[in-house]
């Protein structure tokens, strides 16, 4: 019988080792998040993803200023790049302001498309707004456009080029 209620003693000692560990846990999550509650509420910070943004965006997908950037591996037509960027509640780049710019120049490689095209003489992008001439000059001729070194280009929306997504994480939620 003895050996009975040591085993019982044993098992009581183990679940509670696991308690406390849950506990733990619980308090480092608590801690984790009101640090990050802290360090993002002031406004000197909100440019500044103190903690990371990884969630705000699918997996794969780049974080900058309060967006979310696709890259693709493989080659479309602009339509289908458009409808693939579509596929996952994106669209092509919209470029909004030039840090923007400047930074998807950075990043992309080998001329992607992006959410740029031209209607009646006009460009506009994919969100319906019409191109602000001040943030850039389009090259070319054609009427889909590409990001390249230089700036922004149009060629032949029939032809296929890697392409880049952006989505606001605003919409995103």
């Amino acid at each position: 019988m003895a050996g009975h209620g040591t085993a019982r003693h044993g098992k009581g000692l183990f679940s509670n080792i696991w308690l406390w560990r849950a506990v733990a846990g619980v308090l480092t999550a608590a801690v984790i998040l009101i640090s990050c509650i802290q360090f993002v509420n002031p406004p000197l910070a909100k440019d500044l993803p103190v903690c990371p943004p990884l969630e705000l965006c699918p997996p794969g997908w780049l974080y900058f200023q309060k967006k979310c950037y696709y890259l693709s591996d493989s080659e479309a037509d602009w339509n289908s790049s458009q409808s693939n960027c579509s596929s996952h509640n994106a669209s092509l780049l919209v470029i909004e302001n030039p840090q923007e710019l400047s930074f998807m120049m950075k990043i992309t490689k080998q001329d992607p498309w992006i959410g740029l095209y031209k209607r009646n003489e006009e460009f506009f992008w994919v969100n319906g707004k019409a191109l602000d001439n001040e943030l850039f000059e389009v090259k070319g001729s054609g009427s889909c456009a590409y990001l390249e070194s230089k700036g922004v280009s149009v060629s032949g929306c029939y032809l296929t080029r890697k392409w880049v997504c952006s989505l606001n994480i605003n919409s995103a939620q």
